[in-house]
């Protein structure tokens, strides 16, 4: 009897035990955790492409014709500005220089002797001296003065020439094209070398034109091909392009140097600013099978609360934010914890109550 008595108050333990436990369970199911909605302004991110580009870019040319006697830069080479990139044969325009320098010789001693008449002509006194006479000195130094400007700018001309040889770097850079050998005979406007400024590369992405009312505020990223690391950029122009394109030029630079090279592929993302309106975090989301996507509230009934189902139409996210277009108000509270196995109309417990 009394080892009947003991296993019946074991048994009876272990079945308060076991519902203790069940309704543990059940009220840890039902504990959930809430946040209240709130209007904040909506930040849609635009994805872009675009690619590297090099605004600085000078296909360098010859102002004089000529062969191609010296060229001192090979392609990938980096120069400075003003340093000689490559000549052409100078021999008959040097004689032309050392004949216009003889020239102008010539006329500044000319005009030297033309001006030592005249000083004479005025030191004597007018009686011993015909004013006619010192007219026509006057005359033969001005004549001089004249044709030595003429000799200065012959040499000045034959000199600029001589420099117009040779072709300097217009800015430091890098040379990525080489279009010219020792030897050739080249003439005005062929291109002979290209020079890149590699430190004034731009990002350049083509937006479309419904983002350019929404562009104040606006917040732009950029990632290179190739690498998975964001970088944030800052904006130099809006260029409009072709209004068929619907779209226009948007060129930017990196806050910080990267290694680029024109042509590199580029993305972009652009953080745009819109209306406020309700948001919630993306946990609080349930997805059904068939596409649509609900929350649930918490709705307070005297001292309880009660989950119930939201259907809900959703917009752009943003840092695990997502925007709540139709379905929720400012004031709601949503469950975004505990909100996994709810049926409709169950009481719940908040955690942040």
């Amino acid at each position: 009897m009394l080892s009947l008595f003991s296993s019946l108050t074991r048994l009876g333990a272990g079945a308060v035990l076991t519902l203790s436990l069940g309704a543990m369970a059940v009220a840890q199911e039902n504990r959930v955790e809430t946040q209240v909605v709130a209007d904040s302004p909506r930040i849609e991110i635009l994805p872009l492409t675009g690619s590297v580009s090099a605004p600085r870019t000078s296909l360098l040319s010859s102002a004089e014709a000529g062969q191609v006697s010296e060229l001192t830069v090979e392609m990938g080479d980096t120069v400075t500005q003003g340093q000689p990139l490559l000549s052409l044969d100078t021999r008959d325009i040097s004689l032309e220089s050392q004949r216009a320098r003889a020239d102008l010789a010539q006329a500044e001693a000319e005009r030297d002797e033309a001006q030592r008449l005249v000083s004479e002509a005025n030191q004597l006194s007018a009686q011993n001296f015909a004013a006619s006479d010192r007219r026509q000195r006057e005359s033969a130094l001005a004549a001089a003065q004249a044709t030595l400007e003429a000799r200065r700018a012959d040499y000045e001309l034959a000199q600029l020439q001589l420099e117009r040889h040779q072709v300097r770097a217009p800015f430091d850079g890098m040379v990525t094209h080489r279009e010219s050998n020792i030897g050739e005979w080249v003439n005005p406007g062929d291109t002979l070398l290209t020079l890149v400024d590699l430190a004034s590369l731009r990002l350049d992405f083509s937006v479309p034109l419904s983002a350019f009312q929404r562009f104040e505020g606006s917040q732009l990223e950029v990632r290179l091909e190739g690498s998975d690391q964001w970088h944030p950029a800052r904006t130099l122009a809006r260029i409009p392009l072709d209004a068929s394109s619907r779209q226009f030029l948007l060129r930017a630079a990196p806050e910080t140097p990267l290694e680029m090279l024109p042509g590199m592929a580029v993305e972009g993302r652009l953080q745009l600013n819109g209306e406020s309106g309700p948001s919630v975090p993306r946990d609080a989301l349930i997805r059904r099978p068939d596409g649509s996507v609900s929350v649930w509230l918490a709705r307070q009934s005297d001292d309880t609360w009660q989950a119930f189902e939201q259907r809900v139409e959703i917009g752009s996210s943003y840092q695990g934010e997502v925007a709540v277009n139709e379905g929720l108000s400012a004031g709601d509270r949503v469950i975004v914890v505990g909100n996994e196995r709810l049926e409709e109309g169950q009481n719940v417990s908040l955690s942040d109550d």
